[in-house]
């Protein structure tokens, strides 16, 4: 069985979609666990409108890293993973995913291809080729949503933290993503990043929601690097590609888009060599 852990608060219409797309899936021995970090009711017209599916519903306070660790306790499954609560999945992936870990049982983390909307791959600019990665190669394509697990391998890798990403008080509202993969790596087990599986997740381009959201996250992504112990040089070729970003859209006669980079390498920057405001373990 698979376990899909899914944190939510305050999309409706998004978790529609999500559960739609999972009642369409050809593939039916998984577990829907719905860890709700809304203060009302609004979410049960989904619920129940996805009653064929076999769901979990349960409730925390926000903090999307206490919502999954919620969810790993309760999984059942022997494949775990946590879609976001807006993205969504084609109808063939849980069987295909199922019918990959049986093929492959040397690899303990499965990471598909994100694409938008459009079908455009969203990150990196630059995509990997398929193959195993490395701690340095899942720079580009860690994000939780496009994970699977093995169990066994969750269960050795321990939980989500809980003093970063989004819904904590913490100045570092992400990363906890891309600290949980790269902990399977220093655990000894195999990645494996697949661009012919598909997790699709909207595209957002708002230059409003980006310039809120850009310093805090790139804060998140410098302070996680930190904490594995990645050398200098590794934030300093992600904050170099954020630097030649603000001058390109410098000579576009762009400043609110040089603002954004200028941001993000800024974040990033203070993130790895910044005092730090939560403890490394």
């Amino acid at each position: 069985m698979i376990s899909l852990i899914v944190a939510t608060k305050d999309r409706v219409a998004d978790l529609d979609r999500l559960l739609t797309s999972l009642a369409s899936q050809s593939y039916r021995e998984f577990e829907v666990i719905v860890i709700d970090q809304n203060s009302d009711e609004r979410l049960m017209p989904v619920l129940d409108r996805a009653a064929k599916l076999r769901i979990m519903h349960l409730r925390c306070a926000p903090g999307v890293s206490l919502a999954r660790n919620i969810g790993i306790r309760a999984a059942q499954g022997h494949i775990i993973a946590f879609p976001d609560d807006d993205c969504w999945y084609p109808p063939q992936l849980l069987a295909t995913i199922k019918a990959w870990f049986e093929e492959h049982p040397e690899f303990s983390v499965l990471l598909t291809a994100t694409r938008d909307q459009d079908g455009q791959i969203m990150a990196p600019k630059f995509p990997l080729k398929r193959g195993a990665c490395s701690k340095y190669s899942i720079l580009r394509c860690a994000v939780t949503f496009n994970a699977f697990f093995r169990a066994e391998t969750v269960r050795a890798i321990g939980f989500f933290r809980e003093d970063i990403g989004p819904g904590t008080s913490s100045p570092y509202q992400s990363s906890e993503d891309i600290d949980y993969l790269i902990r399977p790596i220093e655990h000894g087990f195999a990645v494996w990043y697949e661009t012919g599986l598909t997790v699709y997740h909207p595209n957002f381009k708002s230059r409003e929601r980006l310039l809120q959201k850009v310093y805090p996250y790139s804060l998140g992504l410098g302070y996680i690097l930190r904490s594995h112990r990645y050398p200098w040089w590794v934030i300093g070729e992600v904050a170099l590609r954020s630097i030649c970003g603000a001058a390109l859209h410098l000579c576009k006669f762009d400043p609110e888009g040089a603002r954004l980079y200028g941001l993000r390498a800024k974040g990033q920057l203070q993130g790895y060599f910044g005092k730090q405001h939560a403890p490394i373990p």
